[in-house]
């Protein structure tokens, strides 16, 4: 009769919080926009009122269009193009919308007309015979700065494209303007018969590891407009041959990767054909679940069609992946079948702040991959077996034990990751030698594994070697295509691309900016020492450098919050004689630490969250919330108020009036800053 009543009053109790979640459920539902369109704009009219017609409205707080502003930064209504506007409207529950339209401003003058038009969103295709011929102007349009738009004038020529034979053909897309002017442009349609299965001979794997969210061009690093130009070429004009794979460490990294959690990066990959995305420690770094959402149909997040491998990732105390994380894939080309397997280099929990790794365990690498080795050869019948690793192979023995591996549990090739190291090897072995490679960082270069296959779908040769630009002229021209796709990601954070906070006045090294972030993490927390890792500090500053948004994240690319409690001076005295405690500012030059005295200590997330390091068993901690690469750039802005130039000697200024140790971020987390 106990049990009974029990039972009866969680059921009760059930019943009443989700009636109370019924009857005040959370309103998720933004608003939507009424009336937003393209707008033409000559110049020398009045300026245009970007809101006459726009309405907005929500579902829970009926019409909101007051609450529109309106984005035309882009805008410039002085000089002819096509310039992106954006509408934003938020509800009174924080729930918020963003609509883009185009500006299109034309010169009105009666000067001649000599710019011919543009014709945009044109990409090379494959159409398979028996399919309905494709919709050639699918996404396709024109414009003329003097005519406006242009794409219902665009003519296509497919004259030359036999939709019954394979092969590859080209198809031209042309528009003229009134004043005759002309552009056209010519892509590549490979037509592929189904009924026919391609004999392979030589299969090109390409690979790039660590790429830490590279989108654009930045020096050395290539950039995906340039890399996936080369990569389409190869994906359009040898299908059959090629495949793309990926070494983890994608993500974390730049302003357009972290500023959209990754979603930028992921959406590009998506368009340059990602065959395989093998999971690295940092894709840990906003919790492993934003980057398992994008294979989550039901998450609302963007979705890939790539699959994410990490064959020794469990959850603690299991053999159980994560939800969404496999532990290989297989890619058919032509008469091939490929498995990839990915695993995580073992031990590299520890370069996972603790609270992100916390249920998660990274098992022996080289068991499964010989586990699942053996069991694509022999379950799932494929010919070849490639095996990425999130980890320095050469240094950790994998790769030397994945070259003794024979018989079922072979291993084709091997591709490293983790150590942003650059290298194209080989192991020498019974048969054909085991080539591994990995490929540096940021799309400094792009891996090539090339294999070559007999009749018996039997490797009898690989060679391999990392591409840059002088090695393949590929590298240095843009896929329009990429391009626009990442532009749209680039309007929406211009302004922080480009607006220069200060510049620089002399050269600052990692070393350095390293000290200087373990002083501003003392000072925004008003701590007696604050600490930070070299491993946290990506990048310099070069004298003379214009210092934007993006640099500070180019310097500090993850999302590390400031976190504080007390300690001993003992425990102090020992962490600052560690590997991690070498870098560190206390609260006056050459400060004594006591053994028996308390002292407030601070550090980032990562070296804070460390079983091994000291932070956990301090008292009265305090996750601040505060990300250190906030209070660079505040106190970058409000040094721009008195000084031309950046110098790490100038003084350190946490509030806009005055010299002070004193920083205050909101609850909220608007960043906002205040004296007390």
């Amino acid at each position: 009769m106990k049990t009974f009543k029990t039972l009866l009053l969680i059921f009760v109790l059930i019943f009443l919080l989700v009636g109370c979640d019924t009857k005040n459920p959370a309103d998720l539902v933004p608003p939507s926009f009424s009336g937003t369109h393209d707008i033409t704009y000559y110049i020398g009219d009045d300026a245009p009122d970007y809101l006459s017609g726009v309405t907005a409205y929500d579902s829970k707080d009926g019409d909101v269009t007051t609450n529109i502003t309106v984005d035309d930064t882009l805008v410039d209504l002085t000089t002819p193009g096509v310039y992106a506007l954006t509408y934003h409207v938020f509800d009174s529950d924080g729930n918020s919308i963003s609509t883009p339209v185009s500006v299109l401003v034309i010169d009105s003058g009666n000067t001649a007309d000599t710019t011919p038009p543009m014709i945009m969103g044109t990409s090379a295709m494959t159409y398979q015979i028996g399919d309905p011929l494709p919709d050639l102007l699918l996404g396709v349009y024109a414009y003329d700065s003097k005519d406006g738009n242009l794409t219902d004038q665009i003519v296509v020529d497919d004259s030359l494209v036999d939709y019954q034979t394979a092969g590859l053909y080209h198809i031209t897309y042309s528009v003229s303007d009134e004043a005759s002017n002309s552009f056209s442009v010519t892509i590549d349609i490979t037509v592929v018969d189904p009924n026919v299965t391609a004999f392979i001979d030589q299969l090109n794997i390409y690979y790039l590891n660590d790429f830490h969210g590279a989108v654009l061009e930045d020096g050395s690093d290539m950039g995906l407009a340039k890399i996936g130009n080369l990569l389409l070429d190869e994906e359009t004009n040898h299908p059959d041959n090629t495949i793309f794979i990926g070494g983890g460490d994608f993500l974390q990294g730049t302003l357009i990767s972290n500023y959209f959690d990754g979603s930028s990066t992921m959406d590009v990959f998506n368009h340059l054909g990602l065959d395989a995305f093998t999971v690295g420690n940092h894709e840990f770094d906003w919790g492993i679940d934003i980057v398992t959402d994008y294979r989550n149909p039901s998450s609302g997040s963007l979705q890939v069609d790539f699959p994410l491998l990490g064959a020794n990732i469990f959850l603690d105390g299991t053999q159980a992946r994560p939800d969404h994380i496999d532990p290989y894939t297989i890619i058919e080309r032509g008469n091939l079948k490929i498995g990839i397997i990915g695993v995580m280099g073992q031990g590299l929990e520890s370069s996972i702040a603790n609270s992100r790794i916390t249920g998660y365990y990274f098992d022996d690498p080289v068991y499964w991959t010989a586990y699942y080795a053996e069991q694509l050869r022999t379950v799932e019948h494929v010919d070849v077996v490639l095996a990425v690793i999130h980890d320095n192979g050469v240094a950790s023995g994998y790769n030397q034990q994945m070259s003794a591996l024979s018989g079922d549990q072979r291993i084709d090739a091997v591709f490293n990751g983790h150590s942003h190291s650059t290298y194209a090897q080989y192991i020498t072995r019974t048969g054909v030698r085991l080539p591994y490679i990995q490929s540096g960082s940021s799309g400094t270069n792009l891996g090539k594994v090339t294999l070559t296959l007999n009749e018996s779908k039997e490797v009898t040769a690989a060679y391999a070697e990392n591409l840059t630009s002088s090695s393949d002229s590929r590298l240095t021209q843009t896929n329009a295509t990429i391009d626009a796709l990442i532009q749209t990601y680039v309007s929406q954070i211009e302004p922080l691309l480009n607006e220069v906070i200060i510049t620089s006045g002399e050269y600052m090294s990692t070393s350095a900016l390293t000290y200087y972030m373990a002083e501003l993490i003392r000072l925004a927390s008003d701590s007696d020492i604050g600490f930070h890792n070299s491993g946290g500090t990506r990048d310099y500053i070069a004298n003379g450098e214009d210092i934007t948004v993006a640099k500070l994240y180019a310097i500090f690319p993850f999302d590390n919050r400031i976190k504080t409690t007390y300690l001993t001076g003992a425990q102090i005295k020992s962490f600052m004689n560690s590997a991690y405690g070498s870098y560190y500012s206390t609260r006056v030059p050459n400060m004594v630490f006591d053994d028996n005295t308390t002292y407030k200590v601070a550090t980032n997330d990562y070296v804070f969250d460390s079983p091994s390091n000291p932070f956990v068993t301090g008292t009265n901690t305090v996750d601040t919330g505060i990300l250190i690469r906030d209070v660079l750039e505040q106190v970058l802005r409000n040094q721009a108020l008195s000084y031309a130039y950046f110098y790490l000697s100038n003084p350190i200024v946490l509030s806009a009036s005055q010299t002070q140790d004193v920083f205050i971020i909101q609850p909220n987390n608007d960043e906002l800053w205040a004296n007390i």
